[in-house]
This record gives structure tokens, C-alpha cells and sequence, in this order.
């Protein structure tokens, strides 16, 4: 089955969102002293993670581009 040119780019601004989320929870936890609150972001990175993951997993062989 093939995606349509509207879900791609959906799907390409999905995993980008998801990208950056996981790249700013990440920054946040590094920077966080407080061993609690590092968990909780650590915790939401990871759940971002496996969003992307997800979609990529879902985006099988198709192409972004």
C-alpha cells in the first residue's frame, strides 16, 4: 500500500516533531540536577523514542522524499 503525498509530509513533520522532542527531553534531563525530575524527562524522551520508532516502523520501505 502506498502512502499519498499528504501523508508523507505529515509523516515527515511527525518524525520531525518527534525528533525534536527527543533531542530537547534529552538536553533538559542532562542539565537537571534534581534526580526526580531527571527520571521524569529521561521517562518522556524515551516515550518520544518509541513515537518515532513507531513511525518508522509503520513508514516501512516507503520514502520520504
Amino acid at each position: 500500500m502506498s502512502l499519498t503525498q499528504a501523508e508523507l509530509m505529515q509523516l515527515r513533520e511527525n518524525l520531525s516533531n518527534e525528533m525534536l522532542m527527543i533531542q530537547k527531553f534529552g538536553a533538559f534531563a542532562a542539565q537537571c540536577t534534581d534526580p526526580q525530575l531527571k527520571n521524569v524527562l529521561t521517562s518522556v524522551q524515551q516515550a518520544h523514542q518509541r513515537h518515532y520508532n513507531t513511525l518508522i516502523r509503520h513508514l516501512g520501505g516507503q520514502q520520504l522524499m
